[in-house]
């Protein structure tokens, strides 16, 4: 039977980053993953992720950013306006001293570079596991095929529906959204310069993020089910008429040329991120509205702390699979990811009313902040994932 420090449920990119930062740091480390590690390369693919700078740092740690930076589209500035065309931000990285707030990459690029980094990690795959047993301070894990491994700690990586978080029995807040979102790629009259838009209509955020082509733009579109629903039974060309005024036609007439995907939108978020020997990371531990594209970044971050967690525990000649050292880990990263949870759910609310008081105080509190520096400076800087609070191999 084979035996790791940590067995990671979950070849996510979330589960693939913290295999390799763990590698890294000189744990041993298995993946587990229900479904064939194969890789596309659609050059119009909607997936993509929009990855702020500290999490660029992380890549550039793990040496793989010089391979995903030629496929990741830099992002210098968003505009967002409302329904009423009256409230309007604008966020420029030069306000920042920055040369980009974040890029945007597809995500097999990422996953695929990840994978490719962990050439020493054994990969069990497709393999999901069927019993997590305590035995003599261990963890034995029993999986479909039968086969048996051990580890000290289990991280479950695997998504919304986690298995791993149901075998910690963890109370779980569960509360929809009400809306679905559509992801697809656009193809615009005009260029993007590199700019990100999005417009918060009364049924919710609709978003076009740059990609390579200065004239394809990856497209979220989140939507009240009723109005998402009817979005997806029209033709392209009444769907790209509707996206292009949705859009006032912000980058000219708008077409969409990829196949659309739609996705119910959750949110979801673990009482606790740890038990004995279990921890959680990623979706597994927190799912958010996309409307601000920090969903991904919250997981790297996850990985990224928990392994400076197990590194200083390591050190300390502690196990690291103990409870007293894996609620650090909760300490550490439950707070933030609370606050930008409930950040999206005022965010999204606040962007629905739609009364003429609503709609006049609503522009008035947009525009104040578009016009102070200090605060526009702040959100930028929290946005491209700049803290005080982070491990310290990404404090440059």
């Amino acid at each position: 039977m084979n035996k790791y420090d940590v067995v990671i449920i979950g070849g996510s990119m979330v589960g693939l980053s913290l295999a390799a930062l763990l590698s890294k740091n000189h744990f041993s480390v298995a993946v587990v993953e229900a479904k064939e590690m194969r890789f596309t390369h659609d050059a119009l693919s909607g997936r993509v992720s929009a990855i702020h700078n500290t999490s660029q740092q992380l890549f550039d740690y793990l040496d793989i950013w010089k391979i995903i930076s030629p496929h990741a589209t830099p992002l210098f500035e968003m505009k967002i306006w409302d329904h009423t065309q009256n409230a309007n931000l604008h966020f420029d990285s030069a306000e920042i001293n920055r040369t980009q707030m974040g890029w945007i990459v597809p995500n097999h690029i990422i996953i695929e570079s990840l994978y490719k980094k962990l050439v020493d990690i054994n990969f069990y795959t497709p393999n999901f596991p069927e019993k997590f047993v305590h035995e003599n301070n261990q963890i034995i894990i029993t999986l479909n095929n039968h086969e048996k491994i051990e580890a000290n700690l289990i991280v479950g990586a695997d998504g919304a529906n986690s298995c791993v978080r149901k075998h910690m029995q963890i109370d779980t807040q569960i509360r929809s959204y009400q809306q679905k979102s559509i992801i697809a790629v656009i193809e615009s009259h005009l260029a993007h310069h590199h700019t990100a838009y999005q417009k918060f209509l009364t049924s919710g955020p609709v978003a076009l993020l740059p990609l390579e082509n200065q004239h394809h733009t990856a497209l979220v579109w989140s939507a009240d089910h009723p109005v998402s629903d009817a979005l997806m039974q029209k033709t392209d060309a009444d769907f790209s008429q509707a996206l292009t005024e949705a859009l006032d036609f912000k980058l000219g007439k708008l077409k969409v040329i990829s196949d659309r995907s739609q996705f119910v939108l959750t949110m979801r978020h673990a009482e606790e991120y740890a038990v004995d020997h279990f921890a959680l990371a990623g979706d597994a531990a927190h799912t958010i509205h996309p409307l601000a594209g920090l969903g991904v970044n919250l997981g790297l971050m996850d990985a990224a702390c928990l392994t400076d967690i197990l590194t200083q525990a390591r050190e300390k000649k502690k196990n690291i699979g103990e409870l007293r050292i894996l609620r650090r880990y909760t300490r550490w990263r439950k707070t933030e990811n609370t606050n930008v949870i409930y950040a999206m759910r005022l965010l999204k609310e606040v962007f629905a009313l739609d009364t003429t008081t609503s709609n006049v105080i609503r522009s008035l509190g947009i525009n104040t902040i578009d016009q102070c520096a200090l605060i526009k400076n702040k959100l930028m800087t929290i946005a491209s994932g700049q803290s005080n609070d982070l491990p310290l191999f990404l404090q440059k």
